[in-house]
């Protein structure tokens, strides 16, 4: 009997050992509780093992809970981190790189603000010349990006907008001192004078001659002295900024393009100037009169004799050929197109300076031809009959 009662003690110990087992899963859900990374240990306190091995995992889970309690410490939004990543998810703008702006304006010069003509190469040696080579070359990458918004130039200065890294642009002013209208005045009247300024200007070329009448007055049309010129930006960098460049070469570049802006900087819009001008020439030389002077009037003289009476000196010349003036007076070359001002058309290249190269050009060639056909020899008279015989 006793040999038979030892199975059912058997049996009845194993409950006890499996009663064991859901003691250590009752432990599994207060280290889930504590920490996400505790939830690891649930298959190994579900497994049938022996409770001494199911201790081991769960020793070493307390190890990752520890680990993990760092990152649920820090709160707040983690910059550039892998939870901003994905599809979908726009990254993180950079700090050190200004906000992108749309349609901005840019810098078109390939070869930049090298290799300008005047007066757009006197601008840059004043605008640019007092600023860093590293900001410098930071604004001309503004320029080039298309960082600027607005870019107004008029007789008070140039004002624009410049998108940088804060959220409202940065507003840009550069402005030089202006002429008074008493000096503008004997400009005008200086260069009325000479028929080379309203040629060179009407065709839009602004050589650096057009400086000596602001020189005979003790003035500059470009200034030299930085000081003439005013550059303000509302950034808090030092000055001059970028900004300033920025704004500097996209100045430059438009100077480059239409010359006649040298004038409106100094406070006389360039347009403005040329139809003064042109008044001022036409006061000086009495309108078209001069330029196409009207030519004299045909003395009246004694009644020719009847046709049938001059019938054999009827198509010889008289003597009153000989007796006209070989001379004509002076005129002034393109006067219509002096008279018509610039061309509304904008383009690469001015109308007006493109027809008077043509004009010029057709002038010369009908020239070349005159000259061609006085010089050749006279034909003889077997060429005169061979050619009768050919047309007949």
């Amino acid at each position: 009997m006793s040999g038979e009662e030892l199975p059912p003690a058997a049996k009845s110990s194993t409950p006890a050992a499996k009663s064991s087992t859901p003691a250590a899963k009752s432990s599994t859900p207060a280290a889930k509780s504590s920490t996400p990374a505790a939830t690891s240990s649930t298959p190994a306190a579900t497994s049938s093992t022996p409770a001494a091995t199911s201790s081991t995992p769960a020793a070493t889970s307390s190890t990752p809970a520890a680990t993990s309690s760092t990152p649920a410490a820090t709160s707040g939004f983690v910059r550039n981190s892998s939870f901003n990543t994905g599809p979908g998810v726009r990254p993180m703008r950079r700090p050190d790189t200004p906000r992108r702006l749309k349609n901005g304006i840019r810098l078109r010069r390939r070869e930049g603000i090298d290799l300008l003509a005047w007066p757009a190469d006197a601008w840059a040696a004043l605008l640019l010349s007092d600023i860093e080579d590293t900001v410098k070359t930071e604004a001309l990458d503004y320029a080039r990006a298309g960082q600027t918004a607005t870019l107004q130039i008029t007789s008070a200065g140039a004002e624009a907008t410049v998108q940088g890294r804060a959220a409202r642009p940065y507003v840009v002013t550069i402005t030089p001192d202006t002429i008074a209208p008493a000096d503008w005045d004997r400009v005008v009247a200086i260069m009325a004078r000479e028929a080379v300024y309203s040629a060179k200007l009407l065709a839009g070329e602004m050589p650096p001659l057009v400086e000596q009448p602001f020189a005979s007055l003790g003035k500059q049309l470009v200034p030299t002295d930085p000081a003439a010129v005013t550059r303000t930006c509302t950034c808090d960098l030092p000055k001059p900024c970028k900004h300033m460049g920025c704004v500097g070469a996209l100045l430059i570049e438009r100077l480059a393009g239409d010359p006649l802006l040298a004038f409106t900087l100094r406070g006389l819009d360039g347009q403005r100037l040329l139809e003064r001008l042109q008044e001022a020439r036409a006061i000086a030389t009495r309108g078209l009169a001069r330029a196409h002077s009207t030519p004299p009037a045909v003395e009246l003289v004694a009644e020719a004799a009847p046709l049938d009476r001059s019938i054999e000196t009827f198509w010889r010349p008289g003597r009153q050929l000989d007796e006209a003036p070989s001379e004509t007076e002076p005129f002034a070359p393109h006067a219509l197109l002096r008279r018509l001002g610039q061309s509304p058309l904008q383009g690469k290249f001015p109308l007006v300076g493109l027809l008077a190269s043509i004009y010029d050009s057709l002038a010369a060639r009908g020239r070349e031809l005159r000259e061609r056909e006085s010089d050749a020899p006279p034909p003889s008279d077997e060429e005169g009959d061979r050619n009768a015989d050919v047309t007949e």
